[in-house]
């Protein structure tokens, strides 16, 4: 009987188009508005560390440490060298040269010091002045001790010329964009979008919703068995649902999520049964054949919003105002547990949005079983 009833919903909720429409075709036309919108900005982070070409011209008569330094940055440190450097004998060639688009800018040092000429201001210009800075600071020190305490001065460039380099990236975890969490998110709300499913699915077993309730309710099926049955089905299409979403956004658009397939799909799957399992507990509350379809649309849009969806930075102005509405918030659990795992790893954080999720699931079932079981009517 649960097989039969499972494969009779399956092809039931197949075939209505408004689940074909917004939990299988909406979110692959929000997925493409948002690649054709920044997704240039996630294959090519504007944020991530990149190589800065620069000149330099020396108008000393002897060679001088500053070239050195700016040879040492030009070396590959790990992936990426931070200067790629090119000399020029003159100011004019070096001119040329930026004004080509050759480089971004040029170091020019005479008797005077050392001056930077950039063509505009920007990421480059402060890389550039910033290590300016730091090769005044460590020769004024150098100077100093020379002239106060000589005795300390080969101490001291000892102690300067162990360090590596003047400026070091610092990564956290693997280059994640920010501009991912908004695919993240995306995710989200498809998975919440599934709590349509369950109201549809039980407004056709409630006898005080539809004539269909009627039938159902007099028959010598088990409500139990039914709605179990009815519930996995959904469940299941909608996992279907997030893994052609997620095959589209990383092997069609090309943008890669940073989370493990099978991580994915298990992730995928828990807010599957999350957005059926709250669907399922607003369709045994409510009894109003309308609200069944705008209160499951205004908690959807509700959660994505405060995830992350249409402002970025909302979930991370909550995390710091209120953080419990982010512990609360189905959404924004699935889109952290997303996120955390692609930058930082299966980490403590990732496992307790997913523990969170799971009793979130539970609960809701647990309540919605209560509200079904009390159902009793005088007549059908």
């Amino acid at each position: 009987m649960f097989l039969r009833i499972f494969t009779y919903k399956l092809k039931e909720l197949s075939r209505e188009y408004w689940l074909v429409g917004w939990n299988f075709v909406f979110p692959l036309v929000l997925a493409t508005a948002f690649f054709l919108g920044f997704g240039n900005l996630i294959k090519e982070d504007p944020d991530t560390l990149q190589t800065i070409n620069v000149g330099y011209v020396n108008q000393l008569e002897k060679s001088a440490g500053f070239e050195q330094v700016l040879e040492e940055l030009s070396r590959e440190n790990d992936d990426t060298a931070l200067l790629s450097l090119h000399t020029y004998s003159s100011k004019d060639d070096a001119v040329n040269a930026m004004n080509n688009g050759d480089i971004l800018g040029f170091y020019l040092e005479s008797e005077d010091g050392i001056e930077t000429i950039i063509i505009s201001n920007g990421y480059a210009s402060t890389i550039m002045n910033e290590i300016v800075r730091e090769y005044v600071n460590y020769t004024d020190v150098i100077t100093q001790i020379s002239l106060e305490h000589p005795e300390k001065l080969a101490a001291a460039i000892d102690a300067i010329s162990s360090e590596n380099s003047f400026i070091t990236e610092h990564n956290f975890g693997n280059e994640t964009s920010q501009y991912i969490q908004y695919f993240y998110a995306l995710l989200a709300m498809a998975s919440l979008f599934s709590s349509w499913i369950s109201t549809s699915m039980l407004r056709g077993m409630c006898a005080n919703i539809s004539e269909r309730g009627k039938r159902v309710e007099c028959s010598p099926a088990s409500k139990f068995v039914s709605i179990t049955a009815g519930i996995l089905a959904g469940t299941l299409l909608q996992i279907v649902s997030n893994i052609i979403v997620v095959i589209y956004i990383q092997y069609i658009l090309g943008i890669n999520l940073g989370v493990p397939m099978g991580t994915m799909i298990v992730l995928c799957s828990i807010g599957s049964g999350l957005g059926i399992s709250t669907g399922t507990l607003m369709g045994s509350i409510i009894k109003d054949d309308r609200l069944l379809v705008t209160v499951p649309l205004f908690f959807t849009m509700v959660c994505s919003f405060f995830s992350g969806l249409m402002w970025g930075q909302i979930k991370q102005l909550i995390q710091y105002r209120c953080p419990i509405i982010n512990k609360i918030n189905p959404a924004a659990l699935l889109t952290d547990a997303m996120y955390v795992r692609a930058t930082y790893g299966p980490t403590d954080e990732f496992y307790q949005d997913t523990y969170i999720m799971c009793a979130m699931i539970v609960i809701c079932l647990i309540i919605s079983t209560l509200f079904l079981r009390r159902r009793k009517y005088v007549s059908l």
